[in-house]
């Protein structure tokens, strides 16, 4: 990760500790940081860690995480954000870390839904892309960096003028979780 493309990004709740090393960026998650608004479970968190640039065109956003170990909801994955009530984001939310799931939640007007898919083994590492076309998405992940799987294709409702798109990471249950972002590219 070129220290030099990062130079347009910046952070929504900036983590207390980010450093570099050979991998990319490394991360630690403040404590019991979140996204969610509203549905079912009637809290509202917005204080996860985002990194991200703002744009106004079509795009495409990669993102490449790494990580140790992630336990109960522990996220690092790829967030599109208009504002605190209209944003989508896609990590590895499992409930399970021998079970891992693929979680996608588009929130519009303040209203989360989420949309899991089941993976077959533990992973610790995972790419995520995101493409924008008008005011269309479609997000894909990856297990090997080539070939990427169509996870959802969304439409965000208040998508009008700039956005911010780019990487987050939060830890809803535990004090902490280390992840490394290795890859990050918008074209």
């Amino acid at each position: 990760m070129l220290l030099d493309a990062l130079k347009d990004f910046e952070w929504y709740n900036e983590p207390e500790n980010v450093r570099f090393n050979d991998a990319g960026m490394v991360i630690d998650t403040r404590a019991k940081t979140d996204f969610w608004q509203s549905t079912h479970h009637n809290f509202h968190k917005d204080d996860g860690h985002f990194f991200f640039t703002r744009i106004e065109r079509d795009f495409e956003l990669v993102v490449k995480w790494s990580f140790e170990k992630a336990c109960l909801f522990d996220q690092c994955g790829l967030m599109l954000r208009v504002d605190e009530r209209n944003w989508f984001k896609v990590s590895l939310m499992s409930e399970d870390a021998s079970r891992p799931k693929l979680g996608s939640s588009l929130t519009n007007f303040g209203y989360s839904d989420w949309a899991v898919v089941s993976l077959d083994s533990p992973l610790n590492e995972i790419w995520y892309k995101l493409r924008r076309n008008g005011g269309d998405y479609i997000a894909y992940y990856s297990l090997d960096g080539i070939v990427y799987n169509q996870l959802r294709l969304f439409h965000l409702i208040n998508d009008n003028g700039e956005l911010k798109a780019g990487a987050y990471a939060c830890a809803p249950r535990r004090d902490d979780f280390e992840c490394v972002l290795e890859v990050l590219d918008i074209n």
